[in-house]
C-alpha cells in the first residue's frame, strides 16, 4: 500500500497536467511552450510504469514532427487540424492513463 501512494500522486499530476496541455492548445499558446510540456509529460509518465511506453512512444513521436516543422518558429502557434489532432491524441491517453497504475 505505501508504493501505491506516490504511483497515485504522481497519475494525479499527469492526468492534471494533459488537462492543463489540452487548455494551452486551445488558447493557442505557442509551439515552443507546448513542446516544453510534452516533453516533461512524456517523461512523467516514463517513471508511472514499463506500460506507458506506448504513450511515450507517440509523444516523442509528436514532439519530433512539430519539432521539425517549426524548428525555426517555435513562437508560432499549431494549426487547427494539429491542434485538435494533439488534443484528440491527449484524450486517447487520459483514457489510457489509469490502466497504467
Amino acid at each position: 500500500m505505501i508504493e501505491k501512494n506516490p504511483l497515485n500522486t504522481l497519475f494525479i499530476t499527469i492526468r492534471k497536467e494533459l488537462f492543463e496541455l489540452i487548455n494551452m492548445i486551445e488558447v493557442r499558446i505557442d509551439v515552443g511552450y507546448i513542446l516544453e510540456e510534452i516533453e516533461e509529460i512524456s517523461f512523467e509518465i516514463s517513471k508511472l510504469s514499463k506500460e506507458g511506453e506506448k504513450i511515450v512512444k507517440e509523444m516523442k513521436e509528436i514532439y519530433s514532427s512539430l519539432y521539425k516543422k517549426y524548428e525555426n518558429k517555435l513562437a508560432a502557434f499549431l494549426s487547427s487540424r494539429e491542434a485538435n489532432y494533439l488534443v484528440d491524441k491527449i484524450e486517447s491517453w487520459l483514457q489510457v492513463l489509469p490502466s497504467l497504475i
